[in-house]
């Protein structure tokens, strides 16, 4: 009877912790992008000045990669990186209430041609990005810009009420997603169909998995193989998503093609291939990418 009375004690503080959010969500997203960002300065304030989120991760994560920079370089780095969070958390409650021409407003695209070229090849594509730019709006625009079925991977939330919500906001557009876990089961099922599948490939992965290892940013780093043994069992093409914050609110989406026949590749080379893209990516434009993730906590096995 006890562990009954717990349990439905921890559903009904989970249910009461997410509609609190919900109410928070109506109120911020009703607001103009103006006043919005007005927040977003205000909520910048309190991540880095009051809650100091994550501080000395970002700022050892950036001292690791960018070992040339001096101080003040990665303080400012630091502080550029913590507005275009607030930034993305406030345009995130926002952007999935707008109509789907708005919404394809705040976006620009460079080589779209290429996923029209695909689906003219019967091809199915994995599009690999990292966590950059405004990744979770990368994945929403997929279904309004080309003639592929849209899917994303994505980590299912232990909260049932956000792992409801969350499939509900990216989904919006047309995008369907697909839990890691099954992800791949899905694909077979789908093999008949023209999908564009979209990947975020920079998590840390486990230390005990069968990870590619490789030097990214400086360092030893791992990074999971899923990517290429999926697109190499399936025979789908894999397209790099750049994603360039230009400015508030505006996002250039780039797709470079890495390869139109997995199969074809050797083993590693899709792996490094999409390192080195983000790599690059991230070079040009640092203070978009993730720095609060913990990115290298597991170190390699001699």
């Amino acid at each position: 009877m006890y562990n009954i009375l717990k349990h439905t004690l921890y559903l009904k503080m989970k249910s009461l912790g997410f509609y609190t959010f919900l109410i928070f969500e109506k109120l911020i997203s009703a607001l103009p992008l103006s006043l919005l960002y007005k927040f977003s300065d205000f909520l910048y304030f309190v991540l880095s000045y009051i809650l100091k989120h994550r501080k000395e991760v970002v700022i050892q994560n950036l001292k690791n990669s960018f070992p040339q920079k001096s101080e003040e370089e990665i303080k400012l780095l630091r502080k550029k990186y913590m507005k275009i969070m607030a930034d993305l958390i406030v345009e995130s409650l926002k952007f999935s209430k707008l109509s789907n021409k708005k919404f394809l407003k705040h976006f620009e695209f460079k080589n779209l041609e290429l996923l029209e070229k695909l689906y003219e090849n019967n091809k199915s594509i994995f599009v690999a990005c990292g966590h950059t730019g405004s990744w979770e709006l990368s994945a929403m625009v997929l279904p309004l810009i080309c003639k592929h079925k849209a899917f994303a991977i994505y980590q299912p939330q232990k909260n049932l009420y956000f792992d409801k919500y969350i499939k509900k906001i990216r989904g919006c557009f047309g995008l369907e997603l697909l839990a890691s876990q099954q992800a791949y089961r899905r694909f077979i099922e789908n093999r008949n169909l023209l999908t564009i599948n979209y990947i975020l490939g920079d998590q840390s992965p486990s230390k005990d998995g069968d990870n590619y290892w490789t030097t990214f940013l400086n360092q030893e780093t791992a990074f999971f193989t899923g990517l290429e043994k999926m697109s190499k069992s399936l025979g789908f093409a894999v397209v790099f998503l750049r994603i360039v914050r230009k400015s508030r609110s505006n996002y250039l989406l780039e797709f470079e093609l890495l390869t139109d026949d997995a199969k074809q590749t050797k083993t590693g080379e899709i792996s490094e291939m999409y390192v080195k893209a983000l790599e690059k990516l991230i070079v040009e434009y640092p203070e978009n990418w993730l720095w609060s993730h913990r990115r290298w906590k597991h170190k390699r096995m001699n």
